[in-house]
């Protein structure tokens, strides 16, 4: 495995035994994210990966024992968490909807929900 599938493993995954889905597209736009932001900070062109070949990434997830399943439909891998700080830009930044859909600044009482069952 490469230096940077680790690092990207290590930085933004949780591997978990309690049946958590992490949808598929989810965790290649996170990768792709994330290799857009390792490449401007690291633009010495020292990394032979390819960012767009997301199959290194799923192999190694799987060697860990994070299996690939499907639910009405959509691919997810079972027993993984998306986690990190570069998680949480990549929500904020980017147009993404995860399970829970557009969150609405206007409409704080769920995101206290969450707050409270955390």
């Amino acid at each position: 495995m490469t230096q940077h599938i680790e690092e990207f493993l290590q930085e933004c995954t949780t591997v978990t035994a309690d049946g958590t889905l992490a949808s598929l597209d989810e965790v290649e736009g996170l990768y792709l994210y994330w290799s857009s932001l390792r490449a401007v900070a690291t633009s010495d062109g020292t990394d032979e990966a390819d960012p767009t070949d997301t199959s290194a990434v799923l192999d190694a997830l799987r060697s860990r024992g994070v299996e690939p399943a499907q639910r009405d439909g959509v691919d997810y891998l079972e027993g993984l968490v998306l986690t990190g700080p570069v998680m949480t830009d990549f929500i904020l930044s980017c147009d993404f909807t995860g399970a829970w859909g557009h969150p609405d600044v206007r409409e704080l009482e769920p995101a206290g929900d969450v707050a409270a069952a955390s």
